[in-house]
């Protein structure tokens, strides 16, 4: 499956289950389309703003300095909680909090995943 093609198949996939937990949720769909900082995902549920990068892939990969700035800055405006979650092949979500991705240089591996991941209950029950 193409690139593109995944993340949006994982993006649509997550906007569905958050919606199914109750959350007004949009996607905002931007590959470089818009100027403007924008995540993936923005789901807001009585109060509440999530915040959501979505990526498909194995961990070991990096977030971009740019990415991880735009989505510093959306989170600053909105006053949303920020998450990067990542769509793993034949094992389902993990989520982590921007902050720690931040803290840690934007770098995902497999340890640093399995240290700092939570499923998506932990996520919307906060």
């Amino acid at each position: 499956m193409k690139t593109y093609r995944k993340g949006y198949v994982a993006e649509n996939q997550l906007v569905h289950m958050l919606y199914e937990r109750g959350w007004a949720v949009m996607r905002a769909p931007r590959s470089g389309k818009i100027s403007i900082p924008s995540p993936d995902i923005v789901a807001i549920k009585s109060g509440r703003v999530l915040i959501i990068e979505v990526k498909s892939r194995v961990a070991g990969f990096q977030i971009r300095k740019e990415q991880m700035n735009e989505l510093a800055e959306y989170i600053e405006r909105s006053g949303g909680e920020g998450y990067i979650a990542l769509k793993l092949p034949y094992k389902g979500w993990k989520f982590i909090r921007f902050e720690d991705v931040l803290a840690n240089g934007g770098n995902v591996g497999k340890k640093f995943l399995d240290e700092k991941s939570l499923d998506l209950e932990e996520v919307v029950s906060n």
